[in-house]
């Protein structure tokens, strides 16, 4: 087992964007009728070799983040992404879960933990998360941004 750690990453939150023939629908949320959302997207979100500053052993890229308000002080939150298997190890997310906190300009509303699937070597995997947080209703008309917390992770050699 090798050792890894994540940068710090957030993205701001606005409304879905509209259908296009020339962009996918957004993935996140699953239910859009089911309340009003707000949706982001993060490019990459990357785990590097322990030690180096620009070795990635394994991440995620085309994050897509949702926030939906479902029922009074309940809010789902959602991610969805592609697992990138084609780096340097395979990624193990068993005891290093990915952070995630919900935001209002700096107060943090809600945090979840995804106990990510193994990022296995040469595959490109979608991966879907969900959660329900516990967010007031005046809170969550001012939730602003999600943000991936830098943390450790955990990686095993290719091969």
């Amino acid at each position: 087992m090798g050792s890894c750690y994540s940068y710090r990453q957030f993205c701001s939150l606005g409304p879905l964007p509209p259908r296009t023939p020339a962009r996918p629908d957004p993935q996140v949320p699953k239910d859009r009728k089911l309340g009003p959302c707000s949706h982001g997207k993060i490019g990459a979100f990357y785990f590097y070799a322990e030690g180096s500053q620009d070795d990635p052993a394994f991440g995620f890229c085309e994050i897509e983040l949702s926030v939906q308000r479902l029922a009074e002080n309940k809010v789902r939150l959602e991610l969805y992404c592609i697992a990138d298997g084609y780096q340097s190890a395979r990624g193990v997310g068993a005891r290093h879960p990915l952070m995630i906190a919900v935001l209002a300009g700096e107060e943090i509303l809600g945090t979840a933990s995804w106990h990510f699937p193994n990022v296995i070597s040469g595959h490109a995997d979608p991966m879907h998360f969900a959660v329900d947080l516990e967010i007031d209703d005046e809170p969550f008309a001012r939730i602003d941004r999600v943000e991936l917390s830098r943390t450790s992770g955990e990686s095993e050699p290719c091969g």
